[in-house]
């Protein structure tokens, strides 16, 4: 009978959507959808942007109908369960009545959230696969065994208050066996979780499935795109507001209207992280469109909790939220004054935004050169690396593709010949193109000399990894082409170990004699055995004083040779033509958490990284973005700015028209990775760290070094923003379009590794890595060799 009445349900809703019959069907709205153009908008809209379609994102908003109501088999199950990743869901499938997803493997997990701690139900519609038992534990705690047969059927387990979190609360289901089926261990299909409140309404439930959410239906005769609910029903999004944000709809019921005064009636309310619910909209429900456009600028700035509320009788038609947007002011941005004749990408290795003034106003690193790009440039203060150590990083820059994509994440993996390069672009663009490239990973033998006229590998080619060699080498690569449009890509390695900076350089910083046990040339030995697991060697204070004035002697040394670069560029005429970007591969940690070196947490010592952007005449001089951003973005952006075409394989957009004063991203959030292990996102002021099967959570407003993990019962609004994007892009088929609900299959490459032999062997020895074992197990995987000059 369930599935008899699902299969009349989904033909009702049919005719809804056609406007047949009596549901939602009156002559009058019939002939309307025939006289309205589809998708027509409220007319207050002609004065805005549309930001961020909701209606376009259905996806990612929480239905509540008798409860939270999770659908698998759909986009909306992501959110739910961190994507695919390491959660126990395979493939996905659909009958005439379901959609479903597979459960796989022992075990398979959902995340969901309680307002507080109370009695709930848990209404599970599955069908056994390879298992006839199903143990629920809620927060590590068991539940009621469900022992399932046959075909889809509801099944109810009772959950007391007591194991119930107010806040986030992990579902782990448990299973008594697998069959394997197109290669997956599949221990039952699962087509929906129900969250209730107590016990189950009695009656029958209409499912809010996805596949109806999002439809087009008539209102007075108007017919518009709208998400179409049962009341009572909740839809909640959770937003991160842009200044002069504003929410715009139009709410009306299509269909017969029960008699006046018993209808339904609409509201939203808002909810900002760390605040108190606020309504900003309630009227009763007609047959005709109520538009509203509703101001957000007091919560500018703030990840918030939309929601779109519908409580009461609707009769025999649904309620219609009709394109649901946040919208902007319209300011078109002027064409840009030209394009950049040139390309400049300069990587500093290991560097630390921290490090830097135009990063942290606090630092004792002089570094006047870089202070002065930045402020003649755009200063992006919340740049997430892809990675915590040089190969997967700096791949992704290269390729615009993140890490999980391009594969090259470990010791021996290769950059695929089918990722394209930065410079394969450049140079298909008529651009020559020229590398210069001071570290061991990012070499022909790792798949990296692609698309270049001039490449060069300080490592391999066993030539001085000094910035003063590096710069001046690329200085006279330029020189040589400066009549033809060129893209020069520096990749210098010295805030790496060994820290051995010139003695001028390090007197800026070092007080007195030092007498310890740290030799500057061996600060990479030294490194890898005070991060050995027990320590090798102990760090006193005076140690660790040391290890910093060098690494900030190493700072200020390349600052001082980067100048010298540029002065040369703007001796040739060449330095206001030419898009000029800074920035890093990772970090560097100084024991903020227990460790040393990098390639071994996700902490922001290792994450934050600098991004400046100087392209005088188009980038506003002083421009700060604050959100956050990836370094992914730099191959998008110099291609615009240089007005090359951007090839379809980009995973992350162009920031171009951000720094000229154009709008944020309307997700703004940067995500980063390290191997297999561990899934990072950073959303607004706040960091979500995936180890696992454990979350840990920070404000990196209040605590900017990650010192005190958050109590996520206590921020429910950030929280679920960032699993809920979190999931959304774990979960995508094709990361060029991860935010989407419908996907393709996305960008594929093949895999493979390089065979680290004794000459590669005997290089990686040479500048401080072992060269065969795990990243996580070693210091920075991508070092140099020492100064000559250097103490």
């Amino acid at each position: 009978m369930k599935q008899v009445a699902s299969l009349l349900m989904m033909i009702s809703c049919f005719c809804i959507a056609a406007a047949c019959g009596s549901k939602d069907g009156a002559v009058g709205d019939a002939v309307a959808k025939a006289e309205s153009p589809l998708g027509a908008e409220p007319k207050a809209y002609a004065e805005h942007t549309k930001h961020f379609d909701l209606w376009e994102h259905a996806h990612l908003a929480e239905v509540d109908h008798q409860g939270l109501y999770i659908e698998f088999g759909t986009p909306a199950r992501h959110k739910f369960t961190y994507g695919d990743w390491r959660s126990g869901w395979g493939k996905e499938g659909a009958t005439s009545v379901d959609r479903f997803s597979y459960a796989v493997g022992d075990s398979s997990r959902v995340y969901f959230r309680s307002d507080k701690s109370e009695p709930l139900t848990l209404r599970f519609r599955l069908k056994p696969v390879g298992t006839a038992v199903v143990t629920p534990y809620l927060n590590n705690q068991p539940l009621s065994a469900v022992r399932i047969a046959g075909e889809f059927k509801d099944y109810d387990v009772a959950v007391p208050a007591e194991r119930v979190n107010a806040g986030e609360n992990r579902l782990l289901l448990r299973f008594g066996g697998t069959t394997m089926v197109d290669g997956e261990a599949r221990a039952a299909a699962v087509a929906s979780l129900r969250v209730i409140k107590g016990t189950a309404p009695a009656g029958v439930f209409a499912a809010p499935h996805y596949a109806e959410l999002r439809t087009e239906l008539p209102v007075g005769g108007v017919q518009r795109r709208a998400l179409a609910v049962r009341s009572p029903t909740t839809l909640a999004f959770y937003l991160d507001i842009p200044k002069d944000g504003k929410l715009g709809f139009g709410v009306g019921v299509s269909g017969q209207q029960p008699p006046t005064g018993k209808g339904a009636k609409a509201s939203v309310v808002i909810t900002p992280e760390g605040g108190a619910a606020k309504e900003l909209f309630k009227a009763d429900l007609t047959s005709k469109w109520n538009d509203q456009v509703l101001d957000l600028n007091g919560f500018a700035g703030k990840i918030v909790k939309i929601e779109l509320k519908i409580v009461g009788d609707v009769g025999t038609g649904r309620a219609a939220w009709s394109t649901p947007a946040l919208l902007l002011p319209k300011k078109p941005l002027a064409k840009p004054e030209k394009v950049a004749k040139n390309v400049i990408v300069v990587l500093i290795d290991t560097l630390r935004a921290r490090s830097l003034k135009s990063f942290n106003p606090e630092t004792r690193v002089q570094t006047p050169v870089i202070d002065a790009i930045a402020k003649e440039g755009a200063v992006l203060e919340a740049t997430q690396a892809p990675e915590n150590w040089t190969k997967p990083s700096t791949a992704s820059v290269l390729t615009g593709l993140y890490p999980a994509t391009h594969g090259a994440k470990t010791d021996a993996a290769v950059l695929p010949k089918g990722a394209t390069l930065l410079s394969e672009s450049l140079k298909e663009a008529g651009f020559r193109t020229s590398s210069f490239i001071a570290n061991g990973y990012v070499s022909d033998k790792f798949g990296f000399n692609q698309g270049w006229d001039y490449y060069t590998n300080y490592i391999r080619e066993k030539k001085s990894t000094d910035a003063e060699n590096v710069f001046k080498d690329a200085g006279d690569w330029i020189e040589k082409n400066k009549d033809k449009r060129f893209f020069a890509y520096v990749h210098t390695i010295d805030p790496h170990v060994p820290y051995s900076p010139p003695d001028e350089f390090l007197n800026l910083y070092k007080k007195g004699e030092y007498s310890g046990q740290i030799s500057p040339r061996k600060t990479a030995d030294q490194l890898g055995e005070a991060k050995h697991v027990p320590p090798k060697i102990t760090f006193n204070d005076a140690d660790k004083q040391y290890l910093k004035d060098l690494y900030d002697g190493e700072v200020s040394y390349h600052d001082h040779y980067l100048g010298l670069f540029i002065a040369r560029l703007k001796k040739l005429g060449l330095y206001d033509d030419t898009i000029f970007v800074i920035t890093a591969d990772h970090g560097e940690e100084f024991d903020e958490h227990g460790s040393w070196g990098h390639g071994h947490t996700v902490y922001q010592d290792l994450l934050w990284i600098p991004y400046v952007v100087r392209f005088p005449g188009v980038v506003p001089a002083g421009t700060r973005i604050k959100q956050a951003t990836s370094s992914m973005t730099i191959f998008p952006t110099v291609l615009e700015a240089a007005g090359v075409a951007l090839p379809n394989t980009l995973e992350e957009k162009s920031v171009l028209s951000w720094l000229r004063g154009g709008p944020a991203p309307a997700i703004p959030v940067a995500f980063s990775d390290f191997l297999d292990d561990r899934r990072v996102i950073r959303a607004g002021r706040y960091k979500l760290i995936l180890r696992g099967l454990n979350e840990t959570f920070f404000d990196l407003q209040t605590d900017p070094t990650e010192q005190k993990e958050l109590d996520r019962a206590k921020y429910p609004v950030a929280v679920r923003y960032a699993t809920t994007v979190l999931g959304q892009y774990l979960g995508a088929r094709d990361r060029r379009s991860w935010l989407k609900g419908e996907q393709g299959q996305g960008t594929k490459l093949e895999k493979e590794n390089a065979n680290i032999d004794e000459t590669l062997r005997e290089q990686l020895k040479a500048i401080g890595y072992a060269g065969d074992e795990p990243v996580k197990e070693q210091d920075g995987k991508d070092g140099k060799a020492a100064k000559k000059s250097g103490k």
